[in-house]
Order: C-alpha cells, then structure tokens, then sequence
C-alpha cells in the first residue's frame, strides 16, 4: 500500500483550473485508474494544498496531518511545493512574508522530519509569474527575481539533504509561462499549466511507488 501526501499552497490545493481542480486531482485520477485496473495496486493520495500557506503553516500542521492519515506498513511518499507565498514581498512594511532564512528553516525541519518516516521526498520548486500582473496585488509584490532567489533555496536544501527536486519552474520557462498562466491573475497556472505540471510530477511519483 501505498500513501502519498502533497502539502502545499492554492497551486497544489487546484485554484483556477475548472477543468479538473489541478494538477494533484489529476495525479490521483491517474492512479485511481492504475487501480481499477490492476488488484496488487492501492493507494491514497491526500491533497494537503491550502491557499495562502506559507511554510510556517506547513511547520504547524505537518506532524498532525501525517498522524491522523498514517497506517503502519504503508508506502509512504511525501512532496512539498511552498515558496510563492513566502516569496511575497510586503511593499507597506519592506519586507518578504517569510524571509529566506526562515523559509530555509522551516522547509527544512518538515523534510528532516518527513525523512524518519520515508526517504522518499520530493520537492517542486517555485512557478514564475507574469510580473505585469504581480508589481502589487493586495500589497504583495511577486517578481521573478524574487521566485529564482527562494527557488536556490529549494534546490541547495534538495541537495543538502538527498531529496528529489522537480523544477517546474524552468519547464514553464521554456514553454512559455505567460500562456500557462490564469490570465487575469498571472501566478496560478490554467488548465494547460496544470496539465503541464500533472505531466512532469506523475512519472517521479510513478517511479517511486513502483506503479507501472
């Protein structure tokens, strides 16, 4: 058996994509499929996305959302996709949400944590945004610059501590984010952006439950 939890933000949680609520509940129809069809499959996949988190809610909740899902013998496979809201930079009080101190901390203590349990982890780095639409919205400023600073992060701490790291952010480059992009909001992907994200995660996760 085999339990999958993927914490994280409204990216992760499915926001804007009415299509099929984002690329974690297109992960799991994936492999809810893979079980119909085959009897040595089982699975859960738990979507622990919750709009707005930053990491310090991640650190909060992590030990107690694992505990009241856990069952012994299971499979466990943990993935984390934090950083576009602690990359937030607060222009009224100068400062980012979470700095990168603290998001270094924080993202840290939840993989050493998640690490007792499994060494199966997986981090998904920070989307780029469409910066015209970002310079400040409710009074927080999201740049590039900004998401590539947090983004070294994740990948330093990936490998610092021996996890897998996905970097979404370069495959949206390289198709061109501004068209993945909810178009009046410039920082949660559409249905194209979810489906590109579904189509980069699910083979990872594929491999590491051993799920043909």
């Amino acid at each position: 058996m085999s339990i999958v939890y993927i914490f994280g933000d409204s990216i992760t949680y499915g926001a804007w994509d009415i299509e099929k609520s984002g690329w974690m509940a297109r992960l799991r129809l994936f492999f809810d499929d893979l079980q119909l069809n085959n009897p040595n499959y089982y699975g859960l996949f738990y979507n622990l996305g919750i709009p707005g988190e930053t990491t310090v809610g991640l650190i909060k909740r992590f030990e107690s959302e694992t505990a009241a899902r856990g069952r012994e013998g299971e499979e466990v496979v943990f993935i984390f996709a934090y950083g576009a809201n602690d990359a937030a930079f607060l222009s009224e009080e100068n400062k980012f949400r979470v700095s990168k101190d603290d998001f270094r901390h924080n993202l840290s203590e939840v993989i050493k944590k998640a690490s007792v349990i499994t060494k199966k982890i997986l981090l998904i780095n920070i989307l780029p945004v469409v910066e015209a639409k970002n310079i400040s919205r409710n009074g927080k400023m999201r740049l590039n610059k900004y998401m590539q600073e947090y983004n070294c992060v994740v990948q330093e701490l990936a490998i610092e501590l021996n996890v897998h790291l996905i970097d979404t952010y370069s495959v949206f480059m390289k198709v061109g984010h501004e068209k993945l992009l909810a178009s009046d909001d410039g920082l949660h992907p559409n249905e194209r952006g979810h489906q590109l994200m579904f189509e980069t995660i699910k083979p990872i996760v594929q491999e590491m439950i051993g799920w043909q």
